[in-house]
């Protein structure tokens, strides 16, 4: 169905508007000229996503590589990934990873498409040590890498209080992967690393966590080990798992710096400094 407000935003942001309805009739993919002059061969789900997000799309000066993957350039980096890759790196410019990371070793779990991990490259991280267990997300964090020659080290693992393998149900492998599986079919099987050994062996001075419910592992890791960090900062995705990680985090030594809350959907930013 085709609202007003979606037909105008077409109208809006493509040249070639009735290219993109045929799209949406015959379910075929169509060359569609945006306003910008970018010209795009997608599906009409794929412009509807562009549409509603077209101030990125002309912010990012956004290129199409392949009917799925898409190119960024901005004047530190450039990135390769799905459409929803320039969502997430407008947010991580926004200033939520902001800290100073010149000559120090980053952890990051959770690495998505490497948008995170070429961020703090970017900031001058000597070397990022990535953890994703999805293999087309892989994929895309090691072609990051050579594109912006980091020194990556590149696992493709999740965490959680042990080594081991587990099945994961999903909707789509996307940036939420792992979140909502209620009513999902798809399932996936993902190797897990034990948090305490991930910690230790990556020699890091700081690390981002954004894993989707295994967040709740760092409970279980010694307060030694949480010690060797720095700087912790944690997306909690449920209000139970935050308020444990805020009383672990303290127990262990660090001051709580911020957090910001997204209460309708129960997600928190933690940021902890060690004291």
């Amino acid at each position: 169905m085709v609202t007003l407000k979606g037909l105008i935003g077409t109208f809006n942001v493509a040249k070639n508007p009735f290219e993109i309805i045929i799209s949406k009739f015959t379910k075929k993919r169509r060359e569609i000229t945006f306003a910008n002059g970018t010209k795009f061969n997608i599906t009409w789900s794929q412009f509807r996503f562009l549409r509603d997000h077209y101030s990125l799309v002309t912010k990012y000066n956004l290129e199409q590589v392949s009917d799925e993957s898409f190119r960024i350039r901005t004047e530190r980096f450039q990135l390769v990934g799905s459409m929803v890759m320039m969502c997430i790196i407008d947010e991580v410019e926004s200033g939520v990873y902001d800290y100073d990371y010149k000559g120090k070793v980053v952890l990051d779990v959770g690495g998505f498409e490497g948008e995170s991990g070429v961020f703090f490259w970017s900031k001058g991280a000597k070397k990022v040590v990535i953890y994703e267990p999805v293999l087309e997300h892989l994929k895309f964090i090691q072609e990051n890498a050579s594109l912006n020659k980091m020194n990556a080290e590149i696992h493709g693992e999740g965490i959680g209080e042990k080594d081991g393998e587990i099945t994961v149900s999903y909707d789509q492998s996307d940036n939420c992967f792992g979140l909502k599986t209620e009513e999902s079919t798809n399932k996936m099987s993902i190797k897990i690393k034990d948090v305490t050994k991930a910690i230790a062996e990556s020699n890091a001075d700081i690390a981002k966590i954004d894993c989707e419910g295994a967040e709740i592992s760092l409970i279980k890791v010694p307060k030694q080990t949480l010690r060797k960090l720095e700087y912790v900062m944690i997306e909690a995705h449920s209000a139970q798992i935050r308020e444990a990680l805020i009383s672990k985090f303290k127990d262990s030594g660090f001051a709580l710096k911020s957090k910001t809350e997204e209460d309708y959907q129960q997600i928190s930013l933690l940021y902890f400094k060690r004291v």
